[in-house]
């Protein structure tokens, strides 16, 4: 199998992040929901790897073999609000950057570019649509609060309000 590079898409952070929102929507994705079940709808597969094999895997992040044909490769020594971020991220790759599947790609790991910022801001508007968010905000600020609603870390509550300028 022959895999391509993935290429950024270079579509802004607000037309990522409305994307993101809307895909949410369509698979009827809400805050919270299970994002196992939707990688099995989608085609793909979860793997949970030992530190070491997790390290020095040459698998990647997200390996997107072709259309519903995708693998998701966690460490096992994170936690589940940890893991529902990465999953994201990772369905960001394969749904921004193998086009669902189009390409088949392999995303490594550890870099800090353009292509891992677009799966982030997908995963952070698909995990917190904007509008919902804002929303929950207005309610109540906490956040450990709205870390519950959404089933992020507090940590990542803290990214989106500050990237909503919340």
């Amino acid at each position: 199998m022959v895999f391509q590079e993935a290429i950024q898409t270079n579509y802004s952070k607000n037309a990522i992040d409305s994307l993101a929102a809307e895909l949410a929507e369509a698979l009827d994705f809400q805050p919270g929901g299970s994002l196992e079940q939707l990688v099995d709808k989608l085609g793909g597969r979860i793997h949970y790897q030992d530190l070491d094999d997790w390290r020095n895997s040459s698998d990647g992040s997200v390996v997107v073999k072709g259309k519903h044909d995708f693998d998701i490769y966690l460490s096992n020594f994170t936690g589940p609000l940890r893991d529902r971020f990465t999953i994201a991220h990772e369905l960001g790759h394969y749904i921004l950057h193998s086009k669902l599947g189009e390409k088949q790609i392999k995303v490594g790991r550890g870099k800090s570019n353009r292509l891992e910022w677009e799966a982030n801001w997908f995963a952070a508007g698909f995990l917190m649509p904007a509008k919902l968010f804002r929303s929950e905000c207005e309610k109540n600020p906490d956040r450990n609060h709205l870390a519950s609603i959404f089933m992020v870390s507090p940590s990542a509550i803290d990214v989106r309000k500050k990237s909503l300028g919340l």
